[in-house]
């Protein structure tokens, strides 16, 4: 009878959440977006990402923490569903937890949770 390995379980299933952070998944949500053929969102999405990107180049920020605030925040806008910001907001707290999980520098973390929320801000600006 084969064991099941608890921590290699955790360890991938901890990845598989901040990969919702990532570019390849932002730039799916993107594309998903274009599709809705929706501007003034769209330009929103690409605004912040901008922003946060430039942040994440020039102070070597926690990219997970910030893209997947962003993603967050956009879609529980367009949504304006209580049910889908709330299980939204419980997933991106799991990033967060998986983040600390996996030893990410906490203060790197955080700086692109501001990141994020800088980018955010700016993003729905200037849409």
């Amino acid at each position: 009878m084969k064991k099941i390995n608890i921590v290699g379980w955790k360890n991938e299933l901890a990845r598989d959440l901040i990969a919702l952070g990532s570019i390849p998944f932002f730039l799916l949500v993107l594309v998903r977006i274009y599709l809705l053929d929706n501007p003034v969102y769209l330009n929103q999405f690409i605004f912040s990402g901008i922003v946060f990107l430039g942040l994440f180049f020039i102070f070597r920020l926690n990219l997970y923490s910030g893209l997947g605030l962003i993603v967050l925040f956009f879609t529980s806008m367009y949504y304006n569903d209580i049910a889908f910001t709330i299980f939204g907001s419980i997933i991106y707290l799991f990033i967060i937890a998986s983040l600390f999980y996996l030893k990410y520098d906490m203060k790197k973390v955080f700086l692109g949770i501001l990141a994020g929320v800088i980018g955010i801000a700016i993003g729905y600006v200037l849409a």
